[in-house]
């Protein structure tokens, strides 16, 4: 019975939002059942309009599964799926129904989203059925997303802060930069969310200290400028801070399938009016750009599978 709407008493919803909480913060692993053939794996990323930007989360499916099957010489999720919150599909209703329809009975879902924020807290366990709101229905309904109601057992686990993942990728694409790292300093820019900001900014100084621990760089900044609605105001001024320090700056993305080079162009173009003010911060600064965030890289799918299992195992 997957229906696009549905309704839940308050105290099943403030149970269910507790048990969201504690997942997106640290991962809940929760017991499963030993039925064999019932275990579903959805992986969940934004989703953007850009296939260019969806394809190499949608390739994490595949990826997935082999390294699955690696493991044990078989896959011990009956199936294994791919769903973007917004903007394209596969949605996430679209795939529960999917996975209702092949039998399976609970579902561990892993959002792909670098920490926690509205999204991985409010947005997506509003979708999968687990915590209810009227007004966030409304909303996300109004945006043309639907609601899941089914009888899957459905888990949430955690954001892609938890584990080593991310300043393991983001040392890679520092030193894809790099040349000489006693002339370097490092500038890292991520999305940030208001309401969890502080755990953003924990995550950005432990990334710039891993990094520069690692590479021997001196100095690091960093500044939360969404998906580059504030690199011309926030980027352009940690850039600025990086480059009076050092005679060349790096800059990484924490994205997950975006790099930062593609953001600066977009935004200087988009913010005609601003161009000669972004120019002069950094004129005659030599200021690199990474080409790639997060993806494509191996460990991200090694990411997904470990927590799986974890799950499983639990």
């Amino acid at each position: 019975m997957c229906h696009r709407f549905f309704s839940r008493p308050a105290g099943l919803a403030r149970t269910a939002l507790l048990t969201v909480l504690v997942a997106a913060m640290g991962g809940l692993v929760l017991p499963v059942s030993a039925l064999a053939g019932g275990r579903g794996l959805l992986i969940v990323g934004h989703g953007a309009p850009m296939p260019s930007w969806n394809g190499p989360v949608l390739a994490l499916e595949n990826q997935v599964k082999t390294l699955l099957e690696r493991k044990d010489g078989r896959n011990v999720f009956a199936e294994v799926r791919v769903a973007l919150m917004e903007f394209a599909e596969p949605s996430i209703h679209t795939v529960m129904c999917e996975l209702e329809e092949a039998g399976v009975d609970e579902v561990y879902v892993l959002p792909l989203f670098i920490a926690p924020s509205g999204h991985s807290l409010f947005d997506i366990p509003t979708i999968l059925g687990l915590y209810a709101e009227a007004s966030m229905i409304e909303e996300l309904s109004e945006e043309g997303i639907a609601i899941v109601d089914t009888d899957m057992k459905v888990t949430l686990g955690p954001t892609l802060r938890t584990g080593s993942v991310l300043r393991e990728v983001m040392l890679d694409r520092v030193l894809e930069l790099s040349t000489d790292p006693e002339v370097e300093s490092v500038v890292l820019l991520a999305h940030g969310d208001a309401a969890t900001e502080p755990v953003w900014d924990d995550l950005c100084r432990e990334i710039g200290s891993y990094v520069c621990s690692r590479t021997g760089v001196e100095h690091y900044n960093y500044a939360l400028v969404e998906v580059g609605q504030s690199f011309l105001t926030k980027g352009i001024a940690a850039i600025a801070r990086a480059a009076d320090k050092a005679e060349r700056v790096l800059v990484v993305g924490l994205y997950l399938s975006m790099g930062v080079e593609g953001m600066a162009e977009r935004s200087v173009l988009e913010m005609g009016m601003m161009r000669l003010t972004a120019g002069e911060a950094l004129r005659g600064s030599d200021v690199r750009y990474a080409t790639k965030g997060l993806l494509p890289d191996p460990r991200v799918a090694e990411w997904i599978v470990e927590r799986a299992m974890e799950w499983v195992d639990g």
